[in-house]
């Protein structure tokens, strides 16, 4: 199999565009078309299906894809790992975070394991979890830390690191829980875990939440909303242990029955990586402070 051919093949179903893989490739549309032509020709089946106004893999080239993609996601790690070797960086550890675990819990993480590791670098990128998981796969980062979530690929390594309750809280204490049928409930979605504490406040006071303000952006906003007063949220403990420690929000309820956990993502091939030992050994030991 010829591997430039592979290439264009891999741009074009990426891009789904002959045009576009043309451009990103800095070669000219027909050129591209001449080349996967010669590739299905060579292979004997057919890559693409042009029926349509827009191209379509057929099931061989969606099978190829999927192997090419493997290829040159291995591709970019490879050259990620010898940029370190070459600018000597093998003492930076690049991490990725979600915005759930990155912005509440990451500084803290970090301030204290630089108490420890003062020599250690580290490069920080908050970003949603899939866009992360294709950067770990890539070598743009070292690691992942995210929200509990089942992941079926064997590359990667998961490991556990804490659990944590969720909480219902607002500006001030709520005394009369049936004022929480008044007071809005601020969140971002509508998760299963979520609707069961909801579930469980409800039979417990005999409530019913209607009032829903729906947030379409980060938990930092969840979180100012409920700190200027405008409603209640319910989130793990973990996002608003600092916020509930300078007294800026009240406990209202503690979910101790529904714990959610957050995990470390890794590639398996990289399991015996010492900074990467170091760093998951200490976030493993790490505790925010208990204020329940």
């Amino acid at each position: 199999m010829d591997l430039h051919h592979l290439k264009i093949f891999y741009y074009v179903a990426t891009e789904k565009s002959f045009t576009k893989a043309a451009n990103k490739l800095y070669i000219n549309q027909s050129a591209v078309s001449i080349q996967i032509k010669k590739f299905e020709d060579n292979l004997g089946v057919k890559l693409f299906d042009r029926s349509e106004k827009k191209i379509k893999l057929t099931y061989a080239g969606d099978t190829l894809f999927k192997i090419a993609d493997d290829i040159f996601k291995n591709v970019k790690r490879a050259e990620k790992e010898i940029e370190k070797v070459v600018s000597d960086q093998k003492g930076k550890l690049v991490i990725g975070a979600t915005h759930i675990i990155g912005e509440p819990l990451l500084p803290k993480i970090i301030m204290e394991i630089k108490e420890s590791y003062p020599g250690m670098e580290f490069e920080i990128h908050i970003q949603e979890r899939d866009i992360l998981l294709d950067m770990l796969k890539e070598g743009n980062v070292d690691i992942v830390l995210m929200g509990d979530f089942f992941i079926n690929d064997k590359s990667y390594s998961i490991i556990p690191i804490a659990d944590y309750p969720f909480i219902l809280i607002n500006k001030y204490n709520i005394e009369d829980k049936n004022d929480l049928e008044k007071i809005p409930l601020i969140s971002r979605d509508d998760s299963l875990i979520l609707e069961k504490n909801l579930v469980t406040l409800e039979r417990k006071y005999n409530i019913q939440i209607k009032n829903r303000f729906k947030v379409n952006g980060s938990i930092e906003t969840v979180k100012n909303l409920v700190i200027e007063g405008i409603g209640y949220t319910i989130l793990p403990y973990y996002c608003v242990y600092k916020e509930i420690k300078n007294k800026e929000l009240q406990v209202v309820e503690n979910f101790d029955k529904f714990k959610i956990g957050y995990q470390a993502v890794i590639l398996r091939d990289r399991m015996k990586d010492i900074d990467l030992i170091k760093f998951i050994d200490f976030i493993k030991l790490f505790k925010i402070e208990k204020e329940l």
